[in-house]
């Protein structure tokens, strides 16, 4: 069995597909100069509520999967309610210099241990985020990534953290405190 590159365990041919297709559904909304890369400990497990999967109907998401996507955006000032479809309101999301990736590029088997597999990808994430996404901040979205931290404070990305009183967002859904931290670190 080969072992995949986003979580490092050995999988099969339908897991590495999943992750292609999240990798590509993102890269569709991926803004070219990104303002503020958020951070998510892992995509969700069903791949309906994967934030840039746009489905045929809005209740093709789960409600928390819904509750997840509305408060992102909203938290962006992106009213998700007046767009006229998902992917109006993901193209505003991009436009506004907002992307959305997970730690961990696929979805944990076990949720409990989050923290372990995002300590584990730390150094490949810093390396993707110098190399790859340049960001000019990073927020931090779960109490899952507050392994990545410590890390990203003793590299030089420190000054660029958008964090809660020193820690990551421990809920999107708690929007008004990630919207008033984002609105005073990207230009309208």
């Amino acid at each position: 069995m080969p072992v995949c590159d986003g979580c490092g365990a050995q999988v099969d041919d339908a897991h590495i597909r999943q992750r292609i297709e999240r990798l590509e559904l993102a890269t569709r909304y991926r803004p070219v100069h990104i303002s503020v890369l958020l951070i998510d400990a892992a995509p969700p497990a069903r791949p309906e509520d994967y934030f840039y999967r746009a489905p045929a109907s809005p209740s093709d998401r789960s409600s928390a999967g819904r509750e997840y996507f509305d408060a992102l955006l909203n938290s962006a000032g992106v009213d998700a309610r007046a767009q006229p479809n998902e992917e109006t309101a993901l193209a505003e999301f991009q436009r506004r210099g907002f992307f959305l990736i997970g730690a961990v590029e696929c979805a944990l088997a076990n949720p409990l241990g989050a923290q372990k597999a995002i300590e584990h990808v730390a150094p490949t994430l810093l390396r993707r985020v110098k190399i790859s996404y340049k960001p000019k901040s990073i927020a931090m979205l779960s109490a899952a990534t507050q392994p990545l931290v410590a890390a990203f404070q003793q590299s030089d990305w420190a000054p660029r953290l958008i964090l809660h009183d020193g820690r990551p967002f421990d809920n999107p859904a708690r929007e008004e405190l990630l919207a008033k931290a984002l609105a005073r670190n990207v230009p309208a």
